[in-house]
């Protein structure tokens, strides 16, 4: 189970719990990976969808 935890970590999405994939904001090569689902990546890649301290927060703009 315990060898099994990342790689299933990097297919679920962090913010909603949808199966999701490795992604960066922008498809950037060298920024930071989290796992992210389709419907997430925009909100994400554009600053407006955040984790802060275990809640997951929405940025009106």
């Amino acid at each position: 189970m315990i060898t099994a935890a990342p790689a299933e970590s990097m297919s679920v999405c962090e913010f909603c719990g949808a199966p999701g994939r490795a992604r960066t904001r922008n498809d950037d090569p060298y920024g930071w990976r989290k796992a992210v689902c389709d419907t997430c990546q925009p909100a994400w890649s554009t600053h407006r969808l955040m984790i802060i301290p275990g809640v997951v927060r929405v940025r009106d703009r």
